[in-house]
C-alpha cells in the first residue's frame, strides 16, 4: 500500500549546485531505492501483482536510452509506493536512473571522507512543493528533514540548533560546522565554499524560528525543559505531554537503579573531564570526591622492591627428592648465607613495608645480627 513519502540520506542536501538540482536527485534516488527494497521484501507473485496495473513508459525508437527492463520496473514499483507519477518516456525513466546512480557516487565519495549520513523521511508533495517552490519553502524542508534525520526512529530525541542549522546543509554533526556559539569553524568554511552554499547558511535565529513554525504547524512536537539552557525534546509522533510523561518515567527507572544513575554521573564527569566514579564509592554513601583507593598506603610510596617468596619453597622430608630439596634450600638461603659486607644498608627501610610477615622477621633477625657483627 503506498505511503506516499520519501526517503532519502540527509547528505544529499549537500549535493549539487542549486536547489532544483538536489531535490531532484534526492526524488530519483528515493524512488529507486525504495523500489530494491520493494523487491526484496515481496514475493515474486506480489511484485508482478503490483505491477501488473501500472503503465510503464514507452519506448522512443530515435533515442537509445541507457536503462534495463528491470531497472523500470525498479523505478516503477518506487513511484507507486511513494505517491509518484511513473516516468512518461523510457528517456524520463533513464535521466532518473542516471540521477539515482550519481547520488551514489556523491555518497560514496561522502563516505570515504569520513563523514556520516542519517536518513530522513517526508511527505512526497513537501519534497515537490520545495524543489519548485520559493527559497523560504525550501528552507522550510530542509529544517524538516534535519530535525526528522535527528530524531531517527527514536520516540523522542535532543535537537539542537546548531544541528538543525548543519543538517539543513546535509551535514549530520554540527561540530563539523559550527561551533557552541554558532560561529562557522575553519572546517565549516572550507566545506560550504566547496558547495557553495553560503547563502543557504541559517543563523541561530532563524533556526529557532523555522523550529517554532514547524511546531507550530504541527510536523514536529516539542518539549522543552524547565530553566535556561535546558534540553530540549523533539518528537515525530509523541504530543508535548506525552514526552513530558516518557522522561518522567525514564527518571523514576534511573533512580531506583542506584548501577544506572552511576552510569548517568561518570557520563557527566567525563564530559566535564573529571574522573570517573566507582560503584562501591556510590553504594556506600562515602564522599564520592576521595579516590576509591587507600593513597596513603606504605605500599604505594617509592621504595626498593624485594622479589616475592616463591610458592611451596619448603622442602618436603622424603628421601626421594633429597637432591632437589638441597638445591631448594641453597636458592632460598643464599640471601642469609651472602658476605656481610653485601648486605644491603636500605634494608632497614624496607622492613615493614613489603613482603610476607615471616620474610619480614627474617630480614629483621638477619639486621640485628649484621649489626652486632659490624659494630653499628
Amino acid at each position: 500500500m503506498p505511503n506516499e513519502t520519501a526517503q532519502f540520506p540527509l547528505a544529499l542536501l549537500a549535493y549539487g549546485k542549486n536547489k532544483y538540482d538536489r531535490l531532484e536527485t534526492a526524488i530519483c534516488h528515493s524512488i529507486a531505492t525504495t523500489g530494491m527494497h520493494r523487491q526484496k521484501v515481496l514475493t515474486a507473485t506480489l511484485v508482478e501483482a503490483e505491477l501488473a496495473g501500472l503503465n510503464f513508459p514507452k519506448a522512443n525508437a530515435r533515442i537509445n536510452a541507457s536503462i534495463s527492463a528491470a531497472q523500470v520496473k525498479t523505478l516503477a514499483l518506487g513511484c507507486n509506493f511513494c505517491g509518484l507519477k511513473l516516468p512518461e518516456t523510457i528517456h524520463v525513466a533513464a535521466s532518473r536512473w542516471q540521477r539515482h546512480q550519481d547520488a551514489e557516487v556523491f555518497l560514496q565519495s561522502w563516505w570515504v571522507a569520513g563523514r556520516t549520513t542519517a536518513w530522513t523521511r517526508v511527505p512526497m508533495t513537501m519534497l515537490l512543493e520545495a524543489r519548485d517552490g520559493s527559497p523560504a519553502t525550501y528552507r522550510r524542508f530542509t529544517a524538516l528533514c534535519a530535525v526528522n534525520a535527528a530524531i531517527g526512529s527514536k520516540p523522542f530525541a535532543v535537537v539542537t540548533r546548531n544541528r538543525v542549522r548543519a543538517g539543513m546543509l546535509g551535514y549530520t554533526s554540527s561540530s563539523l560546522l559550527f561551533e557552541r556559539s554558532g560561529k562557522l569553524t575553519d572546517t565549516g568554511v572550507e566545506l560550504l565554499a566547496a558547495h557553495e552554499e553560503w547563502q543557504l547558511v541559517t543563523t541561530p535565529s532563524q533556526a529557532r524560528t523555522l523550529l517554532d513554525n514547524l511546531v507550530r504547524s504541527g510536523l514536529v512536537h516539542r518539549f522543552p525543559l524547565p530553566g535556561r539552557g535546558s534540553l530540549t525534546y523533539y518528537s515525530k509522533t509523541l504530543k508535548d505531554e506525552q514526552i513530558a510523561e516518557r522522561l518522567i518515567a525514564r527518571a523514576q527507572r534511573t533512580a531506583a537503579n542506584p548501577r544506572l544513575k552511576l552510569l548517568g554521573e561518570n557520563l557527566q564527569r567525563a564530559k566535564r573531564g573529571l574522573p570517573l566514579l566507582g560503584g562501591d564509592t556510590l553504594l556506600s554513601g562515602e564522599d564520592p570526591e576521595k579516590p576509591p583507593l587507600n593513597t596513603t598506603s606504605p605500599l604505594n610510596s617509592a621504595i626498593t622492591a624485594l622479589s616475592p617468596p616463591s610458592h611451596h619453597h619448603v622442602a618436603t622430608p622424603s628421601p626421594l627428592n633429597a637432591a632437589s630439596n638441597a638445591s631448594l634450600n641453597a636458592t632460598e638461603n643464599a640471601p642469609l648465607n651472602a658476605d656481610d659486607k653485601d648486605f644491603p644498608v636500605s634494608i632497614e627501610s624496607d622492613i615493614g613495608k613489603t613482603g610476607t610477615p615471616k620474610r619480614q622477621a627474617l630480614f629483621a633477625d638477619r639486621l640485628s645480627q649484621w649489626r652486632k657483627e659490624t659494630g653499628l
